[in-house]
């Protein structure tokens, strides 16, 4: 049986926005909550759920930092080796 599957988009890049974990009670699980001037979205998840998007949001950053630092190209590392040797 084919599970149907759903698709939300909500665009947060020119709002401001607080965001928060709503804590799990007696009769509602814990709840990403964010919100902004467009209103406010709940994401309701298992704290292991919440985990996981904790570690998708860090790969995501830690992923930027890897692609924002400078790559070393042949030619930099052959400068590199230039400059040692004529200083030697």
């Amino acid at each position: 049986m084919a599970r149907a599957h759903s698709a939300y988009t909500v665009d947060l890049s020119q709002q401001n926005t607080e965001s928060k974990v709503l804590p799990a009670t007696t009769y509602n699980p814990a709840a990403l909550e964010i919100r902004g001037s467009f209103g406010s979205v709940q994401i309701v998840a298992s704290d292991e759920q919440l985990a996981e998007i904790e570690y998708a949001i860090q790969q995501h950053f830690e992923n930027k930092k890897i692609s924002d630092s400078p790559k070393q190209t042949i030619k930099d590392v052959e400068l590199d080796y230039s400059i040692k040797e004529g200083i030697a």
